[in-house]
Order: structure tokens, then C-alpha cells, then sequence
């Protein structure tokens, strides 16, 4: 067995979920104002609304959840347009992947869903 090097920052594993919440939230902001140029203009609202939702961590898992399907949505639209470079594929995967971790997880450190 390895022992951590840092065992002390174990117990703020709680505040990694809010960091991810907010990066996420971050984010969509940057993919509505994107979004609002091109073609399907109403999934920048949802964009939008995502990144209010998961900033405050209100609705994290159905947010989470809706998020995923936007993503999705979003690559198959920009797919149907033009070739994606690998570094906008990478980047919706982590979006997913991350957006799966809050699913699971809940909003984490400061938010305003509380476990049942």
C-alpha cells in the first residue's frame, strides 16, 4: 500500500465538486455567448440557465443531467456544420465527463441542494 504525500487535503474533497460546478458554470457561459451566433440560438438560454443553476448549485443533478443532453445536442448541431477540431472534441468530453461526476455526486461545498 502508498501511502497519499498530502493525507490533510482529504478532508476537502467537498470543495473539488464546487470547483467543478463553478468551471463548468464558467463554461457555458462562454459556449451561450458562443452559441448566440450561430444557428440554434435558443440553446444559448439553456446555456445560460445551466450556468445560473450550477453556479449557485440549485438543481445540480437534474442541471447536470441537462447539460449532458445540451453537450450532446450541441456537438451533433456543430457536426452537422463543419468538421470539429480534436481540441473542441476533447473539450466536450471533459464537459461530459464532468457533468456525469456532478450527476453522481451533487453540487458539493456551497451549494444550495442538500442530500436527502
Amino acid at each position: 500500500m502508498i501511502l497519499s504525500l498530502l493525507p490533510q487535503l482529504f478532508s476537502f474533497q467537498i470543495v473539488a465538486f464546487a470547483l467543478l460546478r463553478v468551471v463548468v458554470a464558467v463554461v457555458a457561459i462562454m459556449a451561450g455567448f458562443a452559441r448566440y451566433k450561430k444557428s440554434y440560438k435558443w440553446t444559448s438560454i439553456l446555456y445560460f440557465a445551466i450556468a445560473i443553476f450550477l453556479f449557485i448549485g440549485l438543481y445540480t443533478q437534474a442541471v447536470a443531467l441537462l447539460g449532458i443532453v445540451l453537450v450532446c445536442f450541441d456537438w451533433w448541431a456543430d457536426k452537422k456544420i463543419a468538421q470539429l477540431s480534436a481540441e473542441q472534441k476533447l473539450l466536450r468530453i471533459i464537459l461530459i465527463i464532468i457533468l456525469l461526476s456532478l450527476l453522481f455526486t451533487g453540487p458539493g461545498f456551497l451549494g444550495i441542494d442538500k442530500p436527502l
